[in-house]
């Protein structure tokens, strides 16, 4: 409870200050409906925490990690993550639109029907993380990675997928252009193949 104090308190005092918290470790603080709004949060650590209903949209992390938090109803739209590492983290159906992911770890997630439209991805690594039946739409990726990520289902139309190796990720039901011109340029396994000539209407044997 204390630190849950400590933490909105140092909300509300970044919130009449400068924007910005420094450095800290939180565990296992719950917060709902917070105002993180344009916030910049630094070298903090947050484990086991639970946000709820908060406003996250154009919030910037540096060098953060987060530890099996759980975000829920949340908006992290337009948000910028610079060396930041997620480990375990759930936000499933959240909002990450436009978000900026630049040196950054995401790992082990669970971000299913997360929509993560117009983001952009800079050499950082997505592995072993859910997002099936997320949206991203029109998402760039450069110098990335993507490691056992589950795509069932998701929304890659007009994502610049070129220079990715897919080859360990999951591309099952995945929604791409008619010509699957996203697909232009990324790696894939023998396997997969019939995945994309389902898309393009080929019919293949068994």
């Amino acid at each position: 409870m204390e630190q849950e104090r400590d933490l909105a308190g140092q909300i509300a005092w970044a919130r009449e200050d400068e924007g910005e918290i420094t450095g800290g470790r939180f565990q296992g603080v719950l917060l709902e409906g917070a105002d993180l709004w344009e916030l910049e949060l630094r070298e903090v650590t947050l484990t086991g925490c639970r946000l709820v209903n908060c406003d996250c949209t154009k919030l910037s992390l540096y060098r953060c990690r987060l530890e099996n938090c759980s975000f829920e109803g949340c908006s992290f739209a337009k948000s910028f993550w610079l060396d930041t590492r997620l480990e375990g983290c759930k936000g499933e159906g959240c909002d990450f639109r436009g978000s900026r992911v630049k040196g950054s770890v995401w790992r082990e997630g669970r971000f299913r029907y997360a929509n993560f439209a117009q983001s952009r991805w800079e050499r950082s690594r997505l592995e072993g993380c859910d997002l099936r039946e997320a949206v991203l739409s029109e998402a760039q990726f450069h110098r990335a990675e993507l490691d056992k990520v589950d795509l069932t289902g998701a929304e890659l139309f007009r994502a610049q997928l070129g220079g990715l190796d897919l080859s360990q990720c999951t591309l099952d039901q995945i929604v791409l252009s008619q010509s699957c011109a996203e697909l232009k340029g990324a790696t894939i396994a023998p396997h997969q193949a019939p995945v994309v000539a389902r898309i393009l209407g080929i019919n293949v044997l068994e």
